[in-house]
């Protein structure tokens, strides 16, 4: 363990008093957001897509900025991430809020179908909280649309591309392309441009399937997906407002929001 991976340190005579009380910007609900601290864009994305009424409590729990240059790096990241995020659910518990969120698709995917779900039963017994996650958010959407042949445009080596692929063949969907950007950083990932994304979206549409989903949520990609569906005429969706609309669903939350792809708009 190093400098910056201490853990949560309470001092003698803590206490943690459980009465709620209803949030004077967010009498609707208060969103708990984790998301790694290089993981710049999402904070803000999620931001953007509140409904009125609504508030997110983030958290962005410790994850180097490892340089990336063979699937291991990513290895080492999803192991950051694993020691990290039992933390993150200790301190978003302290605000008391109503719905937890893990803001990063990749984790969600870790050990295909059974590693997804134990990882989503785990953090709801730790958070005492419905919990929303990439992959079942995911799923959730394509079943909504009817698609079966998806397309994956994913920042990643394909260490995690393959949990991802192992994930939905399991669930009942074909794979039919994964376009791999292999970013450098995470911070690379949030430097991608619009026409970057946009083409890598046309490579996917070469494979002709029937909806194609962005992974990685710290890629800019909400605009190029909510663009995207009205030149392809087909479902093209981006890993963090579908995640964000999945958690507002559950709350019964029904806000219709323009801008950030047809499910949130339309469903």
């Amino acid at each position: 363990m190093n400098a910056f991976q201490q853990g949560i340190h309470e001092v003698d005579g803590s206490t943690h008093d459980e009465q709620r009380y209803v949030n004077a910007l967010g009498p609707r609900g208060v969103i708990g957001i984790m998301t790694p601290g290089p993981n710049v864009n999402v904070e803000n994305e999620m931001m953007d897509m509140r409904p009125r009424g609504v508030i997110n409590a983030v958290d962005r729990y410790y994850v180097p900025n490892q340089k990336i240059v063979q699937n291991e790096d990513w290895s080492i990241i999803m192991r950051n991430v694993a020691a990290n995020l039992d933390d993150s659910v200790r301190r978003l518990r302290e605000a008391l809020i109503d719905h937890l969120v893990l803001g990063m698709s990749s984790q969600s995917y870790m050990g295909g179908e059974r590693g997804s779900f134990a990882l989503l039963e785990h953090l709801q017994k730790i958070s005492g909280l419905d919990v929303t996650m990439g992959a079942q958010s995911a799923e959730q959407a394509f079943k909504l649309c009817g698609a079966r042949k998806i397309a994956l445009l994913t920042p990643y080596y394909p260490v995690i591309e393959q949990n991802a692929i192992d994930y939905f063949t399991a669930r009942g969907f074909e794979v039919v392309h994964v376009e791999g950007l292999k970013c450098k950083s995470i911070i690379h990932v949030a430097s991608q441009t619009y026409e970057e994304l946009a083409a890598a979206t046309m490579r996917c549409e070469a494979a002709k399937p029937d909806a194609i989903l962005q992974l990685g949520t710290n890629l800019a990609y909400a605009k190029v997906a909510n663009d995207a569906e009205k030149w392809l005429r087909k479902p093209v969706f981006a890993s963090g407002p579908v995640i964000y609309w999945s958690a507002l669903r559950k709350m019964g939350i029904k806000d219709q929001i323009d801008g950030f792809g047809s499910l949130m708009s339309h469903h």
